[in-house]
């Protein structure tokens, strides 16, 4: 499998950007999409509850949270997207990000962003057993467990008893069509240095986790974690990590 990163650099009218900035991106992915090949590949990605295989996170510049609002020190971010390339989705999303070059997408308080730029980077390949992570900027892992009969949802963060347990169960169900059962069985996540991140997002808060976590898998299943992102939600923006080192004893 081949893993490559979208790198987006968007210019602000003004130096800030929305505190519920993953759901600017979604809104922005979903607007790419609807306008590439006439709609063809957005029922792919947000249909239903589909499964996708990409994550993403976002370089705010010099971030200071005030007024309902998130106030930068220059008017530039950058969007990084990680994706599979088995199904063409790197393909699928470069191809509608590059048509919305130059175009003004706006955003809340009479503000906007226009893509100014789209680069493709090759991802690391990781021939280990064993890596070290970390949270890419702008994101975190975030473990949810949903309880259907209540539509209620919890979440687990770093040092809870039980977060092992659940990232485990969300692994599984995530990768059981795609990784073999016998290698996902042989997944281990341990926190080694983290925090906790209260992220307000589509209007709740909830609680997830940045730091370093070192993982032990097979090398294709790291590499695949490494591009698609690990935990819950990763598509709206969480999940994302990068390579520390994998070269590990």
């Amino acid at each position: 499998m081949k893993f490559v990163k979208i790198i987006l650099e968007f210019k602000l009218a003004k130096n800030e950007f929305p505190i519920e900035y993953r759901k600017t991106i979604l809104s922005f992915i979903k607007k790419s999409l609807s306008d590439c090949n006439s709609g063809k590949y957005y029922d792919k990605y947000f249909k239903d509850n589909i499964q996708k295989d990409y994550c993403f996170s976002v370089d705010l510049p010099g971030p200071k949270y005030k007024n309902g609002k998130i106030e930068l020190y220059k008017d530039v971010i950058k969007v990084i997207f990680s994706a599979d390339d088995s199904k063409k989705t790197n393909l699928i999303l470069y191809s509608a990000f590059i048509k919305q070059k130059g175009k003004v997408f706006k955003l809340e308080n009479n503000n906007s962003m226009k893509l100014i730029s789209v680069k493709v980077k090759n991802s690391e390949n990781i021939v280990n057993c064993r890596a070290i992570f970390k949270t890419a900027k702008g994101s975190s892992i975030c473990v949810r467990e949903h309880n259907k009969e209540q539509n209620e949802d919890k979440y687990y963060i770093y040092n809870d008893s039980e977060f092992r347990e659940k990232l485990a169960i969300v692994l599984k169900n995530e990768l059981k069509n795609i990784i073999l059962e016998k290698d996902i069985e042989e997944i281990v996540v341990n926190p080694i240095q983290c925090s906790k991140c209260v992220v307000k997002h589509y209007g709740n808060y909830i609680d997830t986790s940045i730091g370093l976590f070192e993982i032990s898998a097979k090398p294709y299943v790291l590499n695949y974690l490494h591009t698609v992102g690990i935990g819950s939600r990763k598509s709206a923006g969480f999940g994302m990590i990068e390579l520390v080192t994998s070269d590990l004893v």
